[in-house]
């Protein structure tokens, strides 16, 4: 069973946290609906959006964007130190069982009594630069109130919801299946997905881009 040790070991363990970075899980993605936004050119358009368009010049989403579940979407990735293009499609929100948490350790309090459910989705370098090594976080749960479900961090092996991503090699039109396990307490049940953060502010959720049914 996973222990709760300090990270620099990398031993198995699991802490609460806000914000992470998750990986693949080994289902096969459903057929996902029309795209958002059509994958970036080689080179990005000069054509400037109309005023009331929810994504860029270059067809990545604004913050703040809608999309449903299902639907690829273009994003911005940016660091400050890399920038490109992801194109990300949330496949499904299963729930999950309170006894999947029995193995991991670290749990104590409300933690306890929630409900994990786990975020699955494909990411894809769809620009041309090369991200290899990127730590780029995955979609997280979003509550059916609109809120940011409790997210978990997992240091080392979850079978259940694999949390590692995998760009050891990501370059253009290299893809991956990613997995966020998320929290939701008593009364509250995870409906949608959020992405915040490289290249999207970091709160509110719906500052992001947002996915629901």
């Amino acid at each position: 069973m996973p222990h709760l040790t300090r990270p620099a070991t990398l031993a198995p363990s699991l802490l609460l946290a806000f914000t992470l970075a998750a990986c693949g899980s080994d289902d096969k993605p459903s057929q996902p609906a029309k795209p958002l936004a059509t994958r970036a050119a080689t080179q990005p358009t000069t054509t400037a959006p109309s005023p009331t368009t929810s994504t860029n010049a270059d067809g990545t989403a604004k913050p703040g964007t809608e999309a449903k579940l299902g639907q690829p979407t273009l994003l911005t990735y940016d660091t400050g130190n890399r920038k490109g293009i992801l194109q990300v499609t949330l496949t499904r929100i299963e729930k999950g069982s309170r006894t999947d948490l029995e193995k991991l350790s670290g749990l104590s309090g409300d933690a306890l009594k929630a409900t994990p459910y786990y975020v699955h989705a494909v990411i894809e370098n769809a620009g041309t630069t090369d991200l290899s090594h990127s730590a780029i976080d995955p979609p997280t749960g979003l509550l059916k109130d609109g809120t940011a479900a409790r997210e978990l961090l997992v240091i080392g092996t979850f079978d259940r919801c694999d949390s590692y991503p995998k760009t050891k090699k990501f370059g253009p039109s290299a893809s991956y299946e990613t997995c966020a396990p998320v929290l939701a307490d008593p009364g509250t049940t995870v409906t949608g997905a959020a992405w915040t953060g490289a290249g999207y502010p970091d709160f509110p959720a719906s500052a992001g881009v947002t996915w629901t049914p």
